[in-house]
């Protein structure tokens, strides 16, 4: 059974460890401590920290449980973590705790459960990783990965991320191109001397007003392929290369790019997905791809993912986003999301969970991990 007020308890300590990303040596600190002193065997990654729950001999199918550790800033509704009834809900507020601390503190009270661990047909490890919140370059879980190999034979990872209670399998890829519309410079009384490539880009704008969201059907988990202009340029008119340069009204540009973002179901890789991204553009722009993510399969047919969404009983949806269970299916590691926090929470101001949540999560948690194969 389940105690409501440790995880609290647990909850509000966690969130008191404050790390936001690119400061998480504090908090591995404390995690590395922790284990060590229960007599785990802890791994130290740069700011991550593996604890290898693994019984030896004979070797049980191995799950992984994954948090990441650090958060966003702070705001002043949410430095502070507390419990707190709001309008009749059972909650509690505080930086990271629908993102993504309720999930690992969930995973951590699983995993401290001797007695679980003991009679679970799996054998355990705990994954808290940094960097997860910054840029990609900064994510230490392929570091990880990397240099505690053993991770990689691993039966399941499961991502505590926020999901709204929902089981959400595989995760979208995405790529970032900048689009570039070429005219011909002009003065701006005399337009006819040039060829304006911002006006040039509107029968392209129009179009994904009008088509930018498609769905995809796969192994019948439904994905939306999602194509959104997130910026757009001129010369002098920033992000470009003369962003700091007094923007100049009356010049007929003679370049305009767009920043478009593909997010596409998993249904394809990523060469599949830029080559559809190339001919949709045609011969209208120039395409530069500048940020390329996979995505990962929901992987429904494994034994062990059919295992943990038939035991739990929780709603099957897509991951209609990006997360780290792609590094996992770039080493071969079925991986789904399942975590208690609110999706709609994360990075919010006043950040907060629900208790009624966080105890869902880890009864439904204990009871995969304790269901024989």
């Amino acid at each position: 059974m389940t105690d409501r007020d440790d995880l609290v308890t647990r909850l509000v300590e966690h969130c008191g460890h404050l790390c936001t990303t690119g400061d998480e040596g504090p908090i591995a600190d404390a995690m590395q401590a922790r284990y060590t002193d229960l007599g785990e065997e802890v791994t130290r990654v740069g700011h991550s920290i593996v604890v290898d729950g693994r019984r030896g001999m004979p070797a049980r199918p191995l799950v992984l449980l994954v948090g990441h550790l650090d958060v966003v800033p702070p705001t002043d509704a949410d430095v502070q973590t507390r419990r707190e009834d709001r309008d009749g809900v059972d909650v509690v507020v505080g930086r990271g705790t629908s993102d993504m601390k309720a999930g690992n503190v969930v995973a951590m009270a699983a995993f401290e459960d001797r007695a679980l661990r003991e009679a679970s047909p799996y054998d355990l490890a705990l994954v808290l990783y940094a960097g997860e919140e910054g840029p990609a370059d900064g994510n230490e879980l392929r570091t990880v990965l990397d240099e505690v190999p053993w991770l990689r034979e691993a039966a399941l990872a499961i991502v505590l991320e926020p999901t709204d209670g929902e089981v959400q399998l595989g995760c979208l890829g995405g790529l970032h191109a900048v689009v570039t519309f070429a005219g011909r410079q002009a003065h701006s009384a005399r337009p006819w001397h040039g060829r304006n490539a911002l006006t040039m880009a509107g029968a392209f704008l129009a179009e994904l007003d009008a088509d930018h969201v498609r769905e995809v059907d796969l192994d019948g988990i439904v994905y939306k392929d999602v194509w959104s202009a997130t910026q757009a340029w001129t010369d002098g008119l920033g992000p470009g290369p003369r962003a700091e340069t007094t923007p100049v009204r009356n010049v007929i540009p003679g370049a305009f790019m767009v920043n478009l973002n593909f997010r596409f179901a998993p249904s394809r890789d990523l060469a599949e997905a830029e080559a559809e991204l190339r001919e949709r553009i045609g011969d209208r722009a120039r395409v530069e791809i500048v940020d390329r993510s996979p995505g990962a399969p929901p992987r429904l047919s494994d034994p062990v993912v059919r295992a943990f969404v038939d035991r739990i009983g929780a709603p099957v949806a897509a991951k209609q986003a990006w997360t780290d269970v792609a590094r996992f299916a770039e080493v071969g590691v079925p991986a789904l999301n399942y975590g208690p926090g609110l999706t709609a929470q994360a990075h919010q101001r006043g950040e907060y969970v629900r208790v009624d949540d966080l105890e869902i999560a880890a009864t439904r948690l204990r009871s995969f991990l304790a269901t024989p194969v």
